[in-house]
């Protein structure tokens, strides 16, 4: 009982620890200027933080929507429009999870997807932190043969993977391209258990796989 009050009297105190986490918005897909980005790239938050977006330069929007990004806990989203600096817009975590989110902005035919894009991590700090899958990254077929298919739904960061043999070993190096399915060459390597290990910003990820 004596814990049970000591939590419930801490509540009020956790609930005015609200913090606001600003991000700068800037950057530009014309001749000369800064590649489009967010600063920082990766965030870790507590459930009930505030993250605010403050547009610097360029134009640009937050899309974290889970049409876009549908293991996103839930959606967040600047609006469909882009804004020109100064602009702002804030939103608050109110689920624990692991949210990404980019610009949807074109120029020229390029998007600026392609650099500006980000991932938030929102943890419960009174409950178990758990890590989240995040099924922007699929494999398939599993086993396989020759080919084997990466699917990359946008905002992973990833330019290349390394293929590691059951010991742990670099076995091969290959270059893939974020939001589309790359083709991964296997043809050559034994047959047996494979790890595809992706260097996603601030966060590797591991996926096991077969080649018959």
């Amino acid at each position: 009982m004596e814990h049970i009050a000591t939590l419930l009297a801490l509540l009020p105190v956790a609930a005015l620890a609200q913090v606001t986490h600003p991000v700068d918005v800037g950057g530009s897909l014309s001749p000369g200027a800064a590649d489009p980005y967010y600063a920082p790239q990766t965030l870790t938050i507590d459930v009930g933080d505030i993250v605010q977006w403050n547009w610097s330069t360029g134009t640009h929007n937050v899309t974290g929507t889970q049409e876009e990004f549908p293991d996103n806990p839930e959606g967040f989203s600047s609006g469909e429009n882009s804004f020109e600096a100064p602009h702002t817009y804030s939103h608050t975590f109110t689920i624990p999870g692991v949210y990404d989110y980019h610009c949807t902005v074109e120029f020229q035919g390029q998007s600026h997807a392609t650099t500006q894009f980000g991932t938030i991590t929102v943890v419960d700090p009174n409950g178990i932190r758990t890590e989240a899958t995040n099924k922007a990254i699929k494999l398939y077929p599993v086993p396989a043969n020759d080919l084997l298919m990466l699917s990359l739904k946008g905002c992973t960061g990833v330019r290349s993977v390394d293929i590691l043999n059951a010991n742990g070993a670099l076995v091969r190096n290959l270059a893939v391209q974020d939001d589309r399915v790359n083709s991964l060459d296997l043809s050559g390597l034994p047959a047996g258990q494979y790890y595809l290990m992706l260097d996603r910003i601030r966060r590797t990820v591991i996926k096991p796989f077969v080649k018959l």
